[in-house]
């Protein structure tokens, strides 16, 4: 019976796991059909002012209109992929928090065993020896946990005394100037420290000014102990947060022995640690480290990892979570196992030769600067193969893996910072790779002593790319390539063409990559002080030829100089076209507008003539009236009397209307068209209506300018 009784609750067990893994599944699957629009899902509402009680069905499909709406706002509908470590690992999630409701004393030996296990596993993974293990949500937690333990290793009486200790002798923080400020800042506000315990360490000349210069390090140790100051922690990197470039790790470690300091190291290289063979007693390369597993493995949800000797913090325990909190390593716990170590020893290699087989094909092209750390140590030699084969000395891994391809377009021989219009011709680079190659995920970062580049990081990615997704990114970057050094050859002749015309204005335009921005100004208009009207006459002229000029060329745009009026933008080019071309097809749109709107001006010349002759007409014509009536007609009374007495002849008694003929351009008697058109043809028989009596032509008319069309074949590209 008692047998019976253990059976049946270890299937209750299980059978709780498995509920909550096939709840999960579910939920799962119904925000992907969700997101990929396979289910019509009704908008949010806002929620009202007091709390609703809504039914697990209500509460699930107001989260999918809620996730479909924030994907659709920042344009893309996709979830993140899940394989099957990223599934186990949102099903664990679900299982920590229900194991948080178990009785304290289960609670702990729960985390204990999984705790343990999971230390092991990580330890012999990332060859660190026997070591403590602290987790975290946030990376940088890690290192505000260790910086807490050593302030109460430090200073005796910290416990107690909290920051009156530390005023009499301040602690020291030490960070490589080139790294993000945001870390040493977020851990002073954790700590309540003030930012002059901060040193920022400059970097060496060469690298492109990225590693921490030690000599420059242990100056600054030297003059912080005269003055009182207490070196606390050196924060180095192995693997910078966009170059990728290793510190001298060697010459670090003796000055942080020296000077009984405590080196912290980060960064994605350090991940390498999981290819190499394990010696009998591997040196521990630092007192502690930060490993982001999660985004090393591509399975979200994960918690970070931080890495220390336990021997060099007495107040070690200030580390650990609190043992009634969940179990924050259970997910990680779950997923080591799915994957197993060669899964992801698999995973990290995969990484590590994507950036060296991207690094070997981008070495080639003259016009990319490559600043990141070069793979295969020097001369490039060692490949990551030869690091899984035999065992390979810590410092000299760091050396010859590259945890990310950071390259940019600049001029050929380049080695200063570029110049702002080559930072807009990368950030166009990068914009193109991402649409076109997406394959091989690129961003764009700057960095402040090289300007805007491209960076590759295999390790932050979802999934590695395949060598055939290399060769797909390659090839689009070799057509890109090729545009934007024919741009730059281009731009010169450009500029040159442009100011030499008489009709075209260059415009600055700061925020463009392509050639560059033209505004047409009609002849006569370059001396005038625009007023405002002229402002508006003069965008609308130049609106016009950008509408006709993408009917022939769709790289033609619609653009904004600084002075915020209105030009024809140019884009990117191809080494065949033909700039003059464009530069002629845009003068000739522009002539062609130009001489229209002269016409219509022409015209409204004519009708002003027209109605002045017509007035003047029909002044005359009452003035002749008057004089061949007589003046007594004119008489009030009297003139009725003589009307009666001696009747008008009504033939040609009324003044004649005019009309005016823009055609022609004259102006004639309305006396055919109200004599004889609107009497019907019946009472004219077989006779004709009589010539005009007056046909005025008005001075300054001109014709109509033919207007001719012109095709371009220029081969021009956005």
């Amino acid at each position: 019976m008692d047998t019976g009784t253990g059976d049946h609750g270890n299937n209750s067990q299980k059978s709780v796991v498995g509920e909550i893994e096939f709840q999960v599944s579910q939920v799962i699957g119904r925000l992907e059909e969700a997101v990929e629009g396979r289910t019509t899902v009704a908008p949010p509402q806002a929620l009202p002012g007091t709390l609703p009680t809504r039914t697990d069905e209500d509460i699930f499909t107001q989260l999918e209109a809620l996730l479909v709406e924030v994907t659709q706002e920042e344009g893309g509908g996709d979830l993140p992929e899940l394989n099957a470590a990223a599934s186990l690992a949102l099903v664990c999630h679900s299982v920590s928090v229900f194991a948080s409701g178990l009785e304290r004393s289960h609670l702990q030996q729960l985390t204990s065993r999984i705790t343990a296990d999971t230390n092991k596993w990580l330890s012999q993974l990332f060859r660190l020896g026997d070591c403590g293990v602290c987790y975290h949500e946030d990376q940088l937690e890690g290192i505000v946990r260790v910086t807490r333990s050593l302030l109460h290793a430090k200073y005796t009486h910290y416990m107690q005394e909290g920051y009156e200790v530390l005023k009499s002798k301040p602690p020291v923080i030490y960070s490589n100037i080139a790294s993000p400020l945001g870390i040493v800042q977020h851990i002073c506000r954790q700590l309540g420290l003030p930012l002059h315990c901060v040193r920022a360490v400059p970097s060496t000349t060469l690298f492109a000014g990225h590693k921490m210069d030690v000599a420059a390090l242990e100056r600054l140790v030297e003059e912080d102990k005269s003055a009182g100051r207490l070196p606390l922690i050196v924060l180095a990197d192995a693997g910078m947060p966009i170059a990728g470039h290793v510190d001298n790790l060697t010459r670090l470690q003796e000055v942080c022995r020296n000077h009984d300091l405590w080196l912290h190291l980060r960064g994605h290289s350090l991940a390498a640690l999981a290819l190499t063979v394990p010696s009998n007693s591997p040196p521990r390369i630092s007192d502690s480290a930060t490993l982001p597993v999660s985004t090393w493995l591509g399975v979200p949800g994960l918690p970070s990892v931080t890495l220390y000797n336990p021997a060099g913090i007495t107040g070690a325990s200030l580390l650990l979570d609190h043992p009634g909190r969940r179990l924050h390593a259970l997910p990680l716990w779950a997923v080591l196992q799915k994957m197993g170590q060669g899964g992801i020893q698999d995973r990290i290699r995969e990484a590590f030769e994507s950036s060296e087989q991207l690094w070997r094909r981008l070495i080639k092209y003259p016009c990319l600067r490559m600043l990141s750390q070069q793979p295969g140590g020097e001369g490039g030699v060692i490949t990551v193969a030869d690091v899984i084969a035999k065992p390979v000395n810590t410092n000299l891994l760091f050396e010859v893996v590259a945890s990310a391809v950071v390259f940019q377009f600049v001029p050929e021989g380049c080695q200063d910072r570029v110049a702002p219009y080559y930072d807009k011709l990368n950030s166009w680079l990068g914009q193109i790779l991402q649409r076109d190659a997406p394959q091989v995920p690129v961003e764009l970062c700057e960095l402040e002593h090289s300007g805007v580049v491209l960076r590759y990081c295999p390790l932050e990615a979802v999934s590695i790319p395949t060598p055939a997704d290399t060769d797909t990114f390659v090839n689009c970057l070799d057509q890109q390539l090729e545009i934007l050094s024919a741009t730059v050859s281009h731009k010169e002749t450009f500029q040159q063409l442009v100011t030499a015309s008489c009709r075209l204005c260059l415009v600055e335009m700061p925020g463009w990559a392509g050639l560059g921005g033209v505004r047409y100004i009609p002849q006569g208009w370059e001396s005038l002080l625009l007023t405002d009207q002229a402002k508006e006459e003069l965008n609308r002229l130049n609106i016009q030829m950008v509408d006709r000029l993408r009917a022939t060329d769709a790289a033609f745009s619609l653009g904004e100089g600084t002075d915020g009026l209105a030009c024809v933008r140019f884009g990117m080019v191809t080494a065949d076209t033909d700039v003059a071309e464009l530069l002629g097809l845009v003068e000739s749109v522009g002539k062609q507008e130009e001489d229209s709107w002269k016409f219509i001006d022409t015209m409204a010349e004519v009708v002003k003539k027209g109605i002045e002759t017509a007035t003047l007409g029909l002044q005359k014509e009452n003035e002749e009236k008057l004089w061949q009536d007589g003046i007594l007609r004119q008489v009030p009374v009297f003139g009725s009397l003589v009307n009666w007495w001696s009747p008008n002849n009504k033939e040609g008694a009324g003044i004649k209307g005019r009309s005016l003929d823009l055609t022609a351009g004259v102006v004639a008697s309305t006396e055919n068209i109200y004599k004889y058109h609107m009497q019907g043809v019946t009472t004219l028989g077989n006779k004709g209506p009589p010539e005009p009596l007056v046909q005025t032509p008005v001075a300054g008319h001109s014709r109509t300018p033919s207007v001719s069309s012109q095709q371009s074949n220029a081969n021009t590209t956005h």
